[in-house]
């Protein structure tokens, strides 16, 4: 643990995250706030990293700082709801093999700024040395490639975060959600997806397509890191403590999956759907995120609601589960619908939005049928 002065003003870690005013080695004091560990280092150096002030982004939280030894020592799931490493691409070789139990444990994770774990740092006497890039140890969680993205020409389309960054570098990362293959035998087989990768914050071009996603959230749903939610950073530039804020209480809430759907992607006129809402919570006490029923709204192409729906939640062990029937007085014509769902029992709402088709005879008679021959098919 690094072991600070009351009111120690560390003005530089690798000359990109400030850290002031820390008493002792808490930057809150609520003792329900999440418990953060907070990597911490004098002369670490930050690579690719982000400017940010961490007592202002931290202050809700209850936090501990840990230097090498201590990142060793301490680090648990058991004791911290989330790690935080704020050196950019640059992390501690030695601590590797305890940050990567804590990660196997289920370990919440957030990194800030450059490639996560492409620049191990080993002590060279009084000083810090970088070795060089390499793809070793991300991809002992998955992360197979990263590649750089210049922002110049994009925009940036704010997901749900609070806060704001700038990014002039971002690096897209190729991320492996599945350990094993459904036939070993072949090559290039897929397997049982083990998690969830979400973009937070898309950069768009002149045309409003995505381009590369700065900030992505990753929900572990099953395997080695079952439980984990990692929070990456994965650009050079700024981002305000309100964004690091927002991020870190977002990843100390552990992984979940949330899901409405309909049972059919399609009805013939005059079906009735049924909507089931699942909540997939892998490391358990999924009865705390579902205290209110979930609401189900239904709108039609235009985005016009139909009907708003209250499903209650039937909460066992880690996963809750509810459904119900479109009221027979809803009636539904031809054409393409939306669901949208949301559960409001927690800090951060739940959403999820999905559709289905009620068929469209005149539509699917408009085009031109598709033909075959013994190698394709051909559309005209």
């Amino acid at each position: 643990m690094a072991n600070l002065p009351r009111r120690k003003f560390l003005k530089t870690i690798g000359g990109a995250v400030v850290v002031s005013a820390l008493p002792d080695v808490l930057l809150a004091t609520q003792s329900k706030s999440p418990a953060v560990a907070v990597f911490w280092e004098p002369g670490f150096p930050s690579i690719q990293g982000c400017n940010v002030t961490l007592q202002q982004a931290l202050r809700n939280f209850n936090v501990t700082l840990l230097n090498e030894p201590g990142l060793i020592e301490q680090l648990d799931t058991k004791r911290f709801d989330l790690l935080v490493t704020p050196y950019g691409s640059a992390f501690s070789k030695r601590a590797w093999p305890a940050m990567l139990k804590y990660l196997r444990d289920g370990g919440n994770w957030l990194n800030i700024g450059g490639v996560p774990l492409s620049r191990p740092v080993v002590r060279a006497g009084t000083e810090w040395r970088a070795e060089p890039k390499q793809t070793t140890y991300h991809k002992q969680i998955g992360i197979t490639h990263a590649f750089p993205v210049r922002t110049s020409s994009y925009k940036a389309f704010n997901y749900v975060l609070e806060g704001g960054l700038k990014a002039d570098e971002v690096y897209e990362l190729y991320v492996r959600l599945s350990s094993s293959n459904n036939e070993p035998d072949e090559a290039g087989s897929d397997g049982p997806h083990e998690g969830i990768v979400h973009p937070l914050v898309m950069l768009v071009n002149s045309d409003s397509r995505p381009a590369a996603a700065p900030v992505i959230q990753i929900d572990r749903l099953l395997g080695d890191f079952a439980g984990g939610r990692w929070m990456l950073a994965n650009f050079r530039g700024e981002i305000e403590p309100s964004t690091i804020a927002d991020l870190a209480q977002r990843a100390s809430q552990g992984a979940n999956r949330f899901e409405v759907r309909s049972n059919f992607a399609s009805y013939k006129p005059g079906e009735t759907p049924i909507f089931s809402v699942e909540l997939l919570r892998p490391k358990g006490d999924v009865e705390k995120l579902v205290s209110e029923d979930c609401t189900i709204e239904l709108s039609n192409s235009a985005d016009h609601v139909i009907s708003r729906l209250s499903v209650p939640l039937k909460a066992e062990d880690t996963k809750a589960t509810g459904s119900i029937k479109l009221p027979e007085n809803v009636k539904l014509t031809p054409g393409l619908y939306k669901l949208g769902a949301k559960l409001t029992s927690q800090p951060n709402h739940l959403v999820h939005e999905n559709g289905f088709w009620i068929y469209d005879e005149a539509l699917m008679t408009r085009g031109k049928p598709l033909t075959v021959d013994k190698h394709f098919f051909y559309r005209d």
